[in-house]
């Protein structure tokens, strides 16, 4: 029988579990939001492997959009104005750069009246990196500082099913043997190793190898095991890509990374470091126009496999003046298009040369504000938001990517985009300053004598 105190005392009825597996931030909807991005990265970037990508092309990295609707959908159902606001200001610092791409080509077309064909090219590589950087930004929101964790081991997953991939064809003991030529003899890719040169996924793992190596977190011993497992994984399949041109470039800005991440650096090292990469792009822009450059590494010794060519063959069609306009964005591709069928060239590749092309495409104006957003902007954004290591990190990632941009043709390659906007983001987000407390100041000396005549009557 119940006593008094039993039958006064109310119960308690409110619930102690949610209502729902699916409450916000529940195990369960972090585990399918987890499974559901690597899965989408891992197939689009299966699009990479060449037979896929002979077939289909750039229509796999469409599967990214995945990523972006599975972000929207919770946004939908949890809306968390916190994350929000702290990605609406890189969100519009990355797509800046699209804008301001797109608005000069238009420019530049309405002045020269452009094909459509150029500007639908334009338009749909504008579109794919606008799907890349809101990828990045998706993974960004949803996960954090954990996103580089899972774009690392979804691009690794990607490149060991294409390395399996192509075994079939070349035959277990064959393969083994042509992986082991190539890296012993660095560079002497043969059958299958030659396969494996998959070149955007390549210089992606050039940028997670320089992360782990001096930015990723190791205060725990879990977060040390794993820094060290993802940096093997990465350095591993950096290698099989075998791209010799990067390998001495993630090298020096590890150096570089390990050398100033811990010092105390002046607050305009890094935006002026930007402004002298400027200065050196229209250096190499006069020294390529000229010869120069070609002459010079041809008297060292190093074989430019034909990029002297190409780069001389593009002269007719700009100046190297401040006046010069450009002739809106993908219009290389027209004119390596032209090259190709008559002839004159064997592969329809582009200049192999990217600040060569943006200045071609977009002019000197346009050149201003490609590389003046990402080598000035940017830094000074990221030591504002978050602090002078995630500027350094971001300046270290994209000086790595500037040595494939002067060698290659990176600078739009779709993952490469992706990671370059990811990992900056990504490490902001652990290293974001605490908002600032806010004290109050008097507006008047009146106002002082009143609080503190107040403050003395109620002591």
């Amino acid at each position: 029988m119940r006593t008094l105190d039993q039958i006064l005392t109310k119960k308690d009825y409110s619930r102690k579990t949610p209502a729902s597996l699916f409450y916000k931030d529940s195990p369960l909807w972090q585990r399918l939001l987890t499974i559901g991005c690597v899965v989408f990265l891992s197939v689009a970037g299966l699009g990479e492997w060449k037979v896929l990508n002979g077939m289909l092309g750039g229509l796999p990295k469409a599967i990214t959009l995945g990523v972006i609707g599975l972000a929207m959908l919770y946004t939908l159902f949890y809306p968390d104005e916190k994350r929000l606001r702290e990605i609406w200001k890189p969100t519009l610092l990355y797509m800046s750069l699209m804008a301001a791409l797109f608005f000069w080509s238009i420019v530049i077309w309405v002045e020269s009246f452009a094909a459509v064909s150029s500007m639908i090219r334009s338009c749909s590589k504008l579109l794919f990196q606008s799907i890349a950087i809101l990828t990045a930004v998706a993974l960004v929101y949803l996960f954090r500082e954990k996103a580089i964790e899972l774009f690392t081991i979804s691009i690794c997953i990607t490149n060991g099913v294409i390395m399996l991939l192509y075994i079939p064809e070349f035959g277990v003991g064959a393969s083994i043997q042509s992986l082991v030529t190539c890296l012993v003899t660095f560079g002497d890719a043969v059958g299958y190793a030659r396969e494996l040169e998959i070149h955007d996924l390549t210089f992606v793992f050039g940028q997670m190898v320089l992360y782990y190596a001096v930015f990723a977190p190791r205060t725990t011993p879990q977060e040390k095991r794993k820094r060290w497992l993802y940096l093997l994984a990465c350095c591993w399949f950096f290698l099989v890509g075998m791209k010799r041109s990067a390998i001495p470039a993630v090298l020096l800005f590890i150096l570089i990374g390990l050398l100033l991440r811990k010092r105390k650096v002046p607050s305009w090292l890094y935006p002026t470091v930007g402004v002298c990469c400027i200065l050196f792009f229209l250096a190499f822009l006069y020294g390529v126009r000229n010869g120069i450059v070609s002459r010079l590494l041809n008297s060292v010794g190093v074989d430019m496999m034909g990029r002297d060519y190409l780069w001389s063959m593009a002269n007719p069609y700009y100046e190297f003046s401040i006046t010069y306009l450009g002739h809106g964005f993908e219009y290389v591709d027209t004119i390596i298009g032209q090259w190709y069928n008559a002839g004159l060239i064997n592969h329809a590749y582009p200049f192999h040369n990217d600040i060569l092309k943006v200045f071609v495409e977009l002019g000197f104006p346009g050149l201003l504000l490609w590389s003046g957003i990402q080598y000035v902007l940017t830094p000074l954004f990221w030591q504002h938001y978050a602090d002078q290591e995630t500027a350094l990190l971001y300046m270290c990632e994209l000086g790595y990517m500037t040595v494939t941009y002067l060698t290659d043709n990176t600078a739009f390659y779709f993952w490469s985009t992706m990671a370059l906007r990811l990992v900056a983001f990504s490490h902001a987000m652990e290293r974001k300053k605490p908002p600032k407390p806010k004290v109050w100041v008097p507006d008047s000396r009146q106002e002082m004598r009143d609080r503190i005549r107040i403050l003395m009557q109620e002591g």
